[in-house]
């Protein structure tokens, strides 16, 4: 049955409140509807290993929305029977609690930023492990009823438990008393452990965004250098009480953290990057349990649905005839006439992966909303055939949209220099000499707060090729992937234009 105006805008509407705006902060809080957003992926299976200690990606990687999920016991139980682990022999025996972050979503309090960032301009070694060791032992008291052998918490000072327990964000209280206490609170836990031996018990310790430990980017460094210090000498300590720290890529590169012991993390950390099978399967995933007519929409498409999990509803397959068939529907099989123009569902992640082939779910979610928004807009129902409801012009006007708010994303706080580096790269035409880009870092007005990676030409031009920025071609030139080339508009010959 043919599909009319109304219904098509319906469906854009309900596509564009179902993705949102692709951003973890913008998540439901509403745990049922959260897991039905969620999409496991063979990369998370990792997670629930007691050996991974940290895990890494980029602005957008899905960090925040993993650590949600753990914080949930459906959301492991669900997570552990996607991803094939044994929730009788290990799960069912585990605790999680929340070490640093996620106040939002769990109503807990730790210490503000202003407070972070005062305790900093201070702070030594010892009371960075003392803020540490203090936020551990807050995490488990507030969770006490679960420890067997509990009595073993009288041995702490009263005054100590009651601060940790209820007035954790004052950190220059209870530090000092942390401190003066360090050696029985150590005490105290190594028996949290050896009790987790005996009834053969995990605790797992989660943290999450770091980045909000001090209010100057430049401060972060020590305080998360020396959380990983913590649990490196505490990992030979303990057998049980394990952390997950949750961490972007640019707060453990060296060159900021300036970690020594950072190799001895190989083996216990992953990093979250997805295929473009995966992005798919995450975006039709959020269109299957938005609307029952969403769905419906989505199964005009045959054996769209994998499986219906009673906790993360609608799971559709991956395979890529079954979104090469959705996105043939959506918006036609060619971006323009022919293949000249580019396959659709092809052109879509490749022009939204960096020059190491690496693709945000937040970029590749906000692609399709801004294209709905778009549709919705400038909605001419003569150029949307058949079933389709978006246009290929409008994805490359979304495309232009992402890019930009991809570098304002990256420019936040990450990279504040790229600021700095947009109006001396735009009208840049790529590919173009590596001259011409060395000459317009060179001419880069730098503001002293923008944090510039490196003092000279060359060494900047080696951070934009490793952050996938720039990548040098075989012939010697330069080139600037699409998904940050609108953002510093430069320009590329027979690129996209904005829709009218």
């Amino acid at each position: 049955m043919k599909m009319d105006e109304t219904t098509k805008k319906d469906l854009l509407k309900i596509l564009v409140d179902a993705l949102g705006q692709g951003l973890a902060e913008q998540e439901s809080n509403h745990e049922p509807e959260f897991m039905k957003n969620f999409l496991p992926i063979p990369e998370h299976k990792r997670v629930l290993d007691p050996d991974t200690l940290l895990i890494l990606g980029g602005r957008g990687a899905g960090k925040t929305q993993l650590f949600r999920l753990l914080a949930f016991p459906n959301g492991r139980g669900a997570l552990a029977d996607v991803t094939g682990v044994d929730k009788l022999s290990f799960l069912d025996r585990t605790m999680w609690v929340t070490g640093y972050g996620g106040e939002r979503n769990h109503g807990l309090k730790f210490p503000s930023q202003e407070s972070g960032e005062i305790f900093s301009d201070t702070a030594d070694v010892l009371d960075w492990r003392a803020f540490w060791l203090g936020l551990t032992l807050g995490s488990v008291l507030r969770h006490i009823g679960d420890f067997p052998g509990s009595n073993v918490f009288e041995r702490i000072p009263s005054e100590i438990k009651k601060t940790l327990t209820d007035e954790l964000q004052l950190v220059s209280v209870w530090v000092p008393m942390v401190k003066k206490e360090l050696e029985i609170i150590s005490f105290v836990l190594d028996k949290v452990d050896e009790t987790l031996i005996k009834e053969d018990r995990w605790l797992f310790i989660t943290y999450d965004e770091l980045d909000k430990l001090t209010i100057s980017h430049s401060k972060l460094a020590i305080p998360i250098r020396e959380l990983l210090a913590f649990w490196l000498d505490r990992w030979r300590r303990w057998d049980r009480i394990r952390p997950k720290i949750f961490l972007r890529n640019d707060l453990f590169a060296p060159e900021f953290l300036g970690f020594p012991d950072a190799s001895k993390l190989q083996a216990y950390q992953i990093r979250l990057e997805w295929q473009a099978s995966w992005l798919y399967q995450l975006f039709m995933k959020r269109m299957a349990n938005s609307d029952a007519r969403l769905l419906q929409y989505l199964q005009k498409v045959p054996d769209v649905i994998s499986k219906h999990d009673p906790i993360l509803g609608y799971i559709p397959r991956s395979e890529e005839r079954v979104y090469q068939d959705v996105i043939r529907n959506m918006v036609g099989q060619f971006m323009g006439k022919d293949a000249k123009k580019g396959i659709t569902h092809r052109w879509i992640p490749n022009h939204l992966q960096d020059s190491n082939g690496r693709i945000a779910p937040r970029s590749f979610i906000k692609l399709f909303e801004r294209a709905a928004r778009f549709e919705l807009e400038r909605f001419d129902l003569k150029q949307l055939p058949d079933d389709r409801l978006l246009q290929p012009t409008h994805l490359q006007g979304a495309l232009m949209e992402t890019s930009i708010d991809r570098i304002r994303e990256l420019a936040e706080e990450e990279y504040p220099w790229l600021n700095d580096l947009k109006p001396s790269l735009a009208g840049i035409e790529v590919p173009t000499a590596k001259s011409n880009i060395l000459a317009a870092i060179r001419n880069t007005e730098w503001r002293k707060e923008s944090k510039v990676p490196a003092s000279d030409s060359d060494g900047i031009f080696k951070v934009l090729l490793k952050l996938g920025v720039l990548e040098t071609r075989s012939d010697g030139k330069v080139n600037m992937p699409d998904i940050y080339l609108y953002g510093f508009s430069m320009l590329r010959r027979g690129g996209i234009r904005r829709p009218k």
